[in-house]
């Protein structure tokens, strides 16, 4: 992939998909702004760039907060002057039924997940606007189309962010692409804690997790971020421009089963 020079836009930027896919794009060239509310964390992420060679700088924001975003995309366009790419990677899920869930955990999930992606597409888009270029990737899921239960707002979320992904591609055609990408079971915190958190409530060991999970998986392993970064780069390279519009699917054949 070559990447040389391009300025990415990532939230979520202080672990999971959002960290190892800028380390991922730094390392083919770009420049990284790093987004997260985790200010030591995503600071972190932007240190182990430059140690490795890289260039990036931080910048910390509550994506549900349209006033901290267009703060942090400022400093990105006063650093760098524009921004090529977005990967909308910040996210989260809480577990639970639909009959239990109160409304502070599903507004919590739907704010963040869809809400913040709106809002970060919206102010990263302008710029992108006025440079007359650019590609946006919005973070959805398998759960958008394989149901589970007790994960209904996660689910809903990532549904609607598929479809804001294709509502961005018909508004900014034909100089600015937006894709989502759809990750199946991916080794992050997110997941970790989700069967931590199952176990309690179910008085299982999380590794019995591990072995349900990985047996759902027709290639029979959960998928590293690295396996989505490496996607995300590619969808950063110039070379795969001619995709729009689209939910691409990474869950090791999952699907199908």
């Amino acid at each position: 992939m070559n990447l040389k020079d391009k300025v990415l836009f990532i939230t979520g930027a202080a672990r999971g998909l959002g960290g190892t896919s800028a380390k991922v794009c730094a390392g083919y060239g770009a420049k990284i702004v790093a987004v997260d509310l985790l200010e030591e964390q995503v600071k972190k992420t932007v240190e182990e760039i430059k140690a490795a060679g890289g260039e990036a700088i931080y910048a910390t924001a509550d994506v549900r907060d349209r006033a901290q975003v267009r703060a942090a995309v400022q400093k990105a366009v006063d650093t760098y002057g524009r921004i090529d790419g977005l990967f909308n990677a910040a996210g989260v899920d809480r577990i639970g039924s639909v009959l239990e869930m109160d409304d502070e955990t599903y507004d919590f999930v739907m704010d963040i997940n869809v809400k913040g992606s709106f809002i970060c597409a919206s102010e990263v888009g302008k710029v992108m606007k006025a440079q007359n270029s650019g590609r946006i990737i919005n973070t959805s899921s398998i759960a958008a189309v394989r149901e589970e239960a007790n994960n209904a707002p996660y689910c809903m979320s990532k549904a609607a962010v598929a479809m804001l992904t294709r509502v961005l591609a018909l508004e900014l055609a034909p100089n600015i692409t937006s894709v989502a990408i759809q990750p199946g079971n991916i080794e992050t915190d997110m997941l970790r804690g989700s069967f931590k958190n199952r176990g309690a409530a179910e008085g299982k060991d999380v590794s019995e997790f591990y072995a349900e999970m990985e047996a759902t998986i027709p290639m029979g392993r959960i998928g590293q971020p690295e396996d989505i970064a490496e996607v995300i780069a590619w969808l950063f390279d110039d070379r795969s421009g001619y995709i729009d519009g689209n939910a691409i699917l990474i869950a090791g054949g999952k699907i199908m089963a």
